[in-house]
């Protein structure tokens, strides 16, 4: 089993400095696209002031393995 972490940034980047173990890369890339949609569902402050927002999975070398980036367009941002 591998550790990966899910790095959040929203403006400021939030390292995860605990990770989680998983059996293959693939597993760790799912959870991190249902990491993403939990925080978006619960914390969405980030895209409503028009900032990108992303959860950045890497490796224990912290290699960046792969990105879900969402950002609003074509909004004014709310104050």
């Amino acid at each position: 089993m591998q550790r990966y972490f899910f790095n959040v940034r929203d403006g400021v980047s939030h390292p995860d400095a605990i990770g989680q173990e998983f059996a293959t890369l693939a597993d760790a890339r799912a959870a991190a696209v249902r990491f993403a949609a939990d925080v978006l569902r619960d914390e969405n402050d980030a895209l409503l002031r028009g900032e990108e927002w992303a959860v950045e999975l890497v490796d224990a070398e912290r290699g960046l393995l792969f990105s879900v980036i969402v950002a609003t367009v074509g909004t004014e941002p709310v104050a």
